[in-house]
C-alpha cells in the first residue's frame, strides 16, 4: 500500500506554545533564583537596628532592608547611597528631594531608572511616587557599565508641605519579580 503522508502542521500548533511555555518557566526561575541578600555597607548607625534588616519604620515588611538615611545598601551588584530629604522651594512648587547615587560593583552592566523604581512614605503613612520638577538635578535611567557611576535627586511632590516626622525613601525595582524593598529613614 502506498505509504500515508504525515501532517506536520499538529506537531507545530502543539510544539511551539510548548516550547514557550518551557523558555518562560526558565527565564522566570532564573532571575528569581539570581536575587542577592541587600547588605548596609556603610553611613551612619540608627539606635534602632534590628538584625541586619536595619531600623524599623511604620508599615516596614518583612523582606524590607532598612538604612538611616546617608547609608548605603548594596542588592544585585549595585550600591544605592540616598541622602537626607530634603524640603525644597522652587518656582514649580515644594518637594521633597533626595540626593542618590548609584554605583555598579559587579562585573556586567546593570539597569537603574530614577522615576518608577522611587518612592516617599511620608509622616502620615501615605506612599507617593516620585515625580519631576525641582531645581535640582535629577536621577535619570539608563545602564552602569561595571564601576560605572550614576548621580542626580528624586524628588516627590510636597503640595501641603512637610510635617514634621519619619520618612522613608522606598526603592523597589519594577522589573523584578521579587517584592523586597530597600528603605532610607529621613526625619524632618
Amino acid at each position: 500500500p502506498p505509504r500515508a503522508k504525515r501532517r506536520i502542521w499538529p506537531w507545530i500548533v502543539v510544539g511551539v506554545p510548548v516550547l514557550l511555555f518551557g523558555a518562560c518557566s526558565i527565564a522566570v526561575v532564573s532571575s528569581v533564583g539570581g536575587e542577592k541578600e541587600a547588605t548596609v555597607t556603610s553611613g551612619p548607625v540608627g539606635d534602632e537596628v534590628v538584625a541586619d534588616r536595619g531600623p524599623e519604620f511604620s508599615g516596614k515588611l518583612d523582606h524590607d532592608t532598612a538604612a538611616v538615611a546617608g547609608a548605603t545598601i548594596t542588592r544585585d551588584d549595585l550600591a544605592y547611597t540616598v541622602g537626607p530629604l530634603q524640603l525644597i522651594d522652587s518656582v514649580l512648587g515644594s518637594y521633597l528631594c533626595s540626593e542618590v547615587t548609584i554605583v555598579n560593583v559587579g562585573t556586567d552592566q546593570n539597569d537603574f531608572n530614577g522615576y518608577m523604581d522611587w518612592h516617599v512614605q511620608d509622616a502620615g503613612g501615605a506612599i507617593r511616587n516620585s515625580t519631576f520638577g525641582a531645581d535640582r538635578p535629577m536621577l535619570n535611567s539608563g545602564r552602569l557599565a561595571p564601576g560605572g557611576t550614576a548621580t542626580g535627586n528624586v524628588c516627590f511632590d510636597a503640595r501641603a508641605g512637610a510635617a514634621p516626622g519619619t520618612y522613608v525613601v522606598l526603592f523597589e525595582d519594577t522589573f523584578s519579580l521579587s517584592t523586597d524593598r530597600l528603605a532610607w529613614v529621613s526625619t524632618l
